[in-house]
């Protein structure tokens, strides 16, 4: 790791992008009639470029992007899919500093995510340092997260708990590498979009010193200009400020209000019926339900099917009520939909499952990203200091 930022520690001034657009070339053997697609952000929004192969592993990407952007190539193959139950988890995608600028990509459709980036500008140089440097461990990472899932399927326990316990230490390590970056080189566009990155995971007030922190170009750009507004709005769902209103017809036909529940304790679940981490996280959140609803606790259910791409209303309302039936859960449950009210904006809900936790005076009281035995132990001692027996 000192290595490698002492050949990057160096400073260069942001960059002119004078190119016109970008082009990506793309050799990725053994990909067949596999679909390749790129996650990149367009007009303030991400969507999804589904690319067309010149060759049998050829693949020429080229378009324009305002600013450079961190991009995921992934290669649709559903037999690397990890299932636990109806829920999949895809492998990790190949992610890339993208830039009006020439781009050569050599990768393995079976592990797109090891493949080789060369390019001669030097912002997709610097990125790319970061992501050798982390590679080994993210191979790793993605090893570890197979075997996890064969004993999932298996309900075999054994030697899960180490499991668990070197994915969260190579999470912490990969997060510690990316703030020591950030340290470094705060000169560079890339140590923008590494806090970008790092938004969910740094404290808010963190975020917002490392933003005031770049430089005035950075902080001016699109990019920055939407970082920035990004931790205003979280601001509203710190701790200790009122919960965001919100009001629709739930799944059997009743109003769920979250005003309503003023005096109870509620969890806002923002989950999905397409993400494993979410269902694997039902059964715990069932077992905290039946031991503290008769102290006045209550969970409401926000399921997003539009964020696995589903844009067909009568699909998502099939995926969600089967989901909601095959886990078994009795809480209250709405769709999300964005025509009613936009709640994953106004929650600024950034990945899943994300979680709420209101006290009995309708006000924030924890935030929770993702599922794990650490952070369901702290929101069942937290429901404990709130509903103390």
């Amino acid at each position: 790791m000192k290595k490698l930022l002492i050949l990057i520690t160096f400073l260069f001034p942001v960059l002119s992008y004078a190119q016109e657009g970008f082009t990506v070339t793309m050799h990725i053997k053994g990909l067949g009639d596999h679909q390749i697609k790129a996650s990149i952000q367009r007009n303030g929004k991400y969507v999804i470029d589904t690319l067309t192969k010149i060759d049998t592993d050829l693949v020429v990407w080229k378009g324009k992007t305002v600013d450079p952007q961190l991009v995921r190539v992934e290669v649709i193959d559903t037999s690397l899919y990890l299932r636990v139950g109806k829920a999949v988890m895809a492998p990790p995608a190949l992610t890339f500093l993208l830039t009006n600028t020439d781009i050569e990509i050599q990768a393995d459709a079976k592990q797109i995510f090891t493949g080789t980036i060369e390019s001669k500008n030097p912002e997709v140089q610097l990125y790319n340092s970061i992501r050798n440097a982390d590679l080994e461990d993210a191979k790793e990472n993605w090893a570890l997260q197979q075997t996890q899932n064969k004993k999932r399927n298996l309900n075999d326990t054994i030697g899960n708990y180490d499991i668990t316990q070197r994915l969260q230490y190579l999470k912490k390590k990969n997060q510690a590498m990316r703030i020591q970056f950030l340290n470094d080189n705060p000169a560079t566009f890339t140590s923008l979009l590494v806090l970008q990155s790092l938004f969910l995971i740094l404290p808010i007030s963190e975020s917002e010193t490392k933003f005031y922190e770049l430089t005035e170009d950075q902080k001016n750009s699109n990019t920055g200009k939407a970082l920035i507004l990004k931790i205003e709005s979280n601001k509203s769902t710190a701790t200790g400020k009122p919960v965001i209103p919100f009001a629709q017809i739930g799944i059997d036909g009743t109003m769920v209000d979250v005003n309503a529940y003023k005096g109870k304790v509620v969890l806002i679940d923002f989950w999905g019926s397409w993400c494993v981490p979410c269902r694997i996280s039902h059964p715990a959140l069932k077992e905290l339900y039946n031991q503290y609803k008769s102290k006045g606790f209550e969970i409401i259910g926000i399921s997003n099917e539009i964020a696995n791409s589903n844009r067909d209303k009568k699909k998502q309302d099939i995926a969600w009520r089967k989901a909601v039936k095959e886990d078994g859960l009795s809480w209250p449950q709405i769709l999300y939909d964005p025509a009613i009210k936009d709640i994953v904006k106004e929650y600024d809900i950034n990945g899943y499952p994300t979680k709420f936790l209101i006290d009995q005076n309708g006000k924030f009281v924890m935030r929770i990203l993702g599922n794990s035995e650490r952070l369901h132990a702290e929101l069942a001692a937290k429901l404990a200091q709130l509903m103390p027996d």
